[in-house]
């Protein structure tokens, strides 16, 4: 294959990786974040650190016992892959809301994702990442400017849209788990 045609596939299946993350981070899928580590992975995301199978248990439970909503927006990529290694930086834009004693507050948090992803067997996924914090901040939410009961609302489990839509509960969306 040509080595410029390779480049481009190596970026887009990296990309899909991360955007597979972030997705199931959002919905709560546990086993949607495992998919997208090695079983030797690790995570250093802060204070919840660990073996990247055991992070995304602890990521979802954290996200579902502390926030009632995630959304993650990435930005760029940088990309740089030497054989079946990459070296990856991602930036991203995560807002979450809670409960705070009586008072719904918002989080709002811009980082970067310092990947080292494997090739195996053809598959991409994280061996190493670390997670950064630039700056974050915490408000009281206030009501939406366009609040309107109407639109659909969005769940934080298997059951959203977003899987019959893009057939994640077939498993033809997931990353092909091998061994």
């Amino acid at each position: 294959m040509n080595d410029r045609l390779q480049m481009m596939l190596d970026h887009f299946e990296i990309r899909e990786v991360i955007e597979a993350y972030v997705h199931a981070c959002d919905r709560g899928d546990v086993e949607g974040v495992k998919d997208t580590y090695w079983e030797d992975s690790f995570d250093h995301h802060g204070p919840i650190a660990g073996p990247g199978y055991q992070f995304a248990t602890d990521c979802v439970a954290s996200l579902k016992t502390y926030w009632t909503s995630c959304t993650h927006m990435l930005g760029q990529s940088r990309i740089r892959v030497e054989g079946d290694r990459a070296g990856v930086e991602t930036y991203y834009f995560a807002s979450l809301t809670r409960d705070q004693e009586g008072v719904a507050m918002l989080d709002l948090q811009v980082g970067r994702y310092i990947d080292v992803m494997e090739r195996r067997e053809g598959v991409w996924r994280v061996k190493d990442r670390r997670c950064t914090q630039e700056w974050t901040t915490s408000i009281p939410e206030g009501q939406g400017y366009m609040f309107d009961p109407s639109f659909l609302k969005g769940s934080r489990s298997t059951d959203d849209l977003s899987y019959g839509a893009l057939s994640l509960g077939t498993g033809s969306a997931r990353i092909a788990r091998n061994g």
